[in-house]
């Protein structure tokens, strides 16, 4: 039976943009540190580095993978979108991964009473694929960092991999 695997990808915005500077290269973004990236599965789906920017997912032949993104201020002071996915190896074990937008509803905090949480409808936005063949997926995500007012700060890449393989 097919599964998702859903895969929080949570980065150091702040370090990343003070360390790699302001740049707005959409084309040819600097590969960043995998140290600045945070990814994290269930772990029946982690083969090795849980919650760090190497993370090796397994998945069966047939799942689905989703992929979400955020800074670690969570868009307070500044936003992170994926916007490219290259594939280096294993481009014929998935297929196109493709940004998604679903809109949803929410339950958000309600600070008079926080035992009645409040509904809100809003916009998931994902990257998805789906795994065709057993193997070894490595692949680049290219993302910008944007402040508060939607304003560029710079575009960067790093490169997980995935392990594909009937468990």
């Amino acid at each position: 039976m097919s599964e998702i695997t859903d895969v929080l990808v949570s980065i150091d915005t702040k370090t990343i943009v003070d360390r790699y500077g302001k740049n707005c290269s959409m084309a040819n973004p600097p590969i960043i540190d995998f140290k600045h990236v945070f990814m994290i599965v269930t772990q029946g789906n982690v083969v090795s580095g849980q919650a760090g920017g190497e993370l090796d997912v397994a998945a069966t032949v047939g799942d689905v993978i989703r992929w979400r993104e955020c800074s670690l201020s969570l868009g307070f002071e500044q936003s992170c979108i994926f916007y490219k996915f290259i594939g280096n190896q294993g481009n014929d074990l998935i297929s196109p991964p493709s940004p998604r937008e679903a809109e949803v509803t929410i339950p958000v905090p309600n600070p008079p009473d926080p035992t009645k949480p409040k509904k809100q409808k809003c916009s998931n936005y994902f990257w998805s694929c789906e795994t065709l063949k057993t193997g070894r997926v490595t692949y680049h995500f290219q993302f910008m960092v944007l402040d508060r007012s939607g304003n560029l700060c710079g575009c960067y890449q790093w490169d997980p991999f995935i392990t594909i393989r009937n468990h």
